[in-house]
């Protein structure tokens, strides 16, 4: 048997047979093993993803820029936020900086929600806040406001998520 064979028989079919009863779209003439496996397979794409979070800042030499934001520190703050907010969430491939003796400018990670429970519109909405919570606290650390500017460039940490 190939694992992959393995890993269907042990882990999808299973949940697919589960959830048959919930789902809600079955056609009178699908098969119900078919009709298991689309709405697993619909089940599983909400209930799982992974983001990849970018964190931009001004950066800076670690002499001339002391005290500008640092995206590597609004990350830390992010990943403690988020561990507050979704404990089931998997945090991995953080990485950010260019080189010693400089002020990250950049950061980035990837929270993987397999393993929660929630629906997936809700994990959307505690990653956001979590890591805007994160952002804002080394923005107010450093005392930079939105429109604060460093060297013409803005000061303030800023986030996307993908």
């Amino acid at each position: 048997m190939l694992p992959t064979e393995r890993l269907f028989r042990r882990w999808f079919l299973p949940k697919a047979i589960a959830r048959l009863k919930s789902c809600t779209n079955k056609g009178a003439d699908m098969n119900k093993l078919l009709a298991a496996l689309v709405c697993a397979f619909a089940a599983s794409a909400v209930s799982a993803a992974t983001y990849e979070v970018f964190i931009t800042g001004p950066g800076g030499h670690s002499n001339g820029s002391y005290g500008n934001t640092n995206a590597v520190h609004a990350g830390s703050r992010a990943v403690l936020e988020l561990e507050k907010a979704l404990p089931c969430a998997v945090i991995t491939d953080f990485k950010g900086g260019a080189t010693v003796n400089a002020i990250a400018g950049d950061a980035a990670f990837k929270v993987n929600t397999a393993m929660c429970k929630t629906p997936e519109v809700d994990n959307k909405a505690l990653i956001e806040k979590a890591i805007k919570a994160g952002v804002d606290k080394e923005n107010a650390f450093r005392g930079v406001k939105a429109g604060d500017l460093v060297k013409g460039f803005p000061a303030e940490i800023q986030f996307k998520i993908k």
